[in-house]
């Protein structure tokens, strides 16, 4: 008996799916619309739209992948509508609350990578020295601009129009850091992943991990895909074969994959690796590419620092 009355639930379901108008379905989901179905492709696609139906009704109530309201492997997939010959169907993808709890996890598991420090988190385009930003108003703004503009999604997506980094460069002191650090904690606020690192400690930590025998490739790959790598103090470590190899790669895979890189230096990039030009055509290769992808601009200035130096016994 249980079987008969399951079978009349089934054949009353599918009878009663042509109790419901077209218009219904319309005002339940706007896609029809978008995509232009008209009434009968609508009548033959009830069963398919009233499962839609159910599915909004769950997903309008969403409150995050963790407290997904769908069961077992469809947690985190979307039934997206479409239209194929006149025949309503589904094409199954991530869903967006999904896709951030991806990217919060990659945004954590960076965190070991990064170098910022909870004294770091301080520094923002609202305490950039004033006088700076007036000094510099095209590179200030061209900061603003990456730090609140740039979507790693999009630019996944349309790299015909690839998005440059900044590179800064000016003598000690003048905010360089301050505004690469301005740069990376908006882009953390936006929850765009990016690592922040000294150029020098790279290659203490590469150094230590080749020493010890430990695989250096998790390292330097974190480096070449990150979304955004932002370089402090770049040609300012102590140089060898061995550190313009590795940074050689880094910044040609990125430049290959047209993923944006922040630099500040104390030299303009072509006097970068100055004792290595005549040794070897890594850095020729290495400023060309930073040339072509970077936005350069100078900070000039006093040294910050010094004007906070307190003097006994003058």
């Amino acid at each position: 008996m249980e079987h008969i009355g399951s079978a009349l639930g089934s054949v009353a379901r599918l009878k009663g799916q042509y109790d419901y108008s077209p218009d219904y379905f319309r005002e339940r989901l706007p896609q029809l619309r978008s995509l232009g179905v008209n009434d009968e492709t609508i009548k033959r696609g009830a069963i398919l739209l009233l499962d839609l139906i159910k599915q909004e009704r769950i997903c309008g109530s969403c409150q995050g992948y963790d407290k997904c309201g769908k069961f077992g492997d469809a947690q985190g997939l979307y039934d997206y509508l479409d239209l194929y010959n006149d025949q309503l169907t589904v094409r199954i993808g991530p869903c967006n609350p999904y896709l951030k709890h991806v990217e919060m996890k990659q945004v954590t598991s960076l965190s070991q990578f990064s170098e910022k420090t909870l004294a770091d988190k301080e520094y923002r385009f609202d305490n950039f020295p004033p006088e700076q930003a007036r000094k510099h108003p095209e590179l200030y703004a061209a900061a603003m601009e990456f730090a609140g503009g740039f979507d790693h999604r999009r630019h996944l997506i349309d790299q015909a129009a690839p998005v440059k980094g900044l590179y800064i460069f000016g003598s000690p002191g003048v905010g360089k850091t301050h505004l690469m650090l301005a740069i990376c904690n908006k882009l953390d606020e936006r929850q765009i992943p990016n690592i922040f690192v000294r150029a020098d400690t790279i290659f203490d930590k590469l150094r230590t991990m080749a020493a010890t025998g430990q695989d250096m490739e998790t390292v330097i790959e974190k480096y070449c895909t990150v979304p955004v790598l932002a370089i402090d103090e770049f040609a300012q470590e102590r140089a060898n074969e061995f550190t313009l190899d590795k940074m050689f790669r880094i910044i040609n895979y990125r430049f290959s994959n047209k993923l944006p890189t922040l630099f500040t230096s104390n030299y303009e990039p072509p006097a970068v690796y100055k004792t290595f030009y005549d040794s070897t055509k890594t850095v020729d290769a290495m400023i060309s590419r930073i040339a072509q992808m970077t936005r350069i601009g100078r900070l000039t200035g006093k040294d910050a620092r010094l004007s906070q130096v307190e003097f006994l016994d003058t």
